[in-house]
């Protein structure tokens, strides 16, 4: 399992979570092809943790986060200001 973190800074957190409720309840938000997963953490950051089988298909999902984003304004979703990938070694629900 792989999973990509995308960190943010600023942005209105109830606009984002109020727009992520609308889009969902409309059908309009729909994960990128591949993804099992996703989790958002707030704290100083916002990271959007997203969850994918293979590199392979965290890698073909770029584009479309890419896209998400576009649509979006910034002063809601934050500045990005990184996106890492990490190959998951432990992930245990108890």
């Amino acid at each position: 399992m792989f999973a990509r973190i995308a960190t943010f800074e600023g942005g209105d957190v109830e606009r984002m979570r109020q727009l992520n409720e609308e889009r969902m309840a409309s059908g309009e938000l729909r994960p990128p092809a591949g993804m099992t997963r996703g989790l958002v953490l707030e704290g100083d950051r916002r990271l959007f943790v997203s969850f994918f089988e293979s590199r392979e298909a965290l890698e073909a999902a770029e584009a479309e986060f890419e896209r998400m984003g576009d649509t979006i304004p910034e002063e809601i979703r934050g500045r990005r200001v990184s996106v890492d990938a990490y190959e998951v070694v432990f992930d245990r629900q108890v």
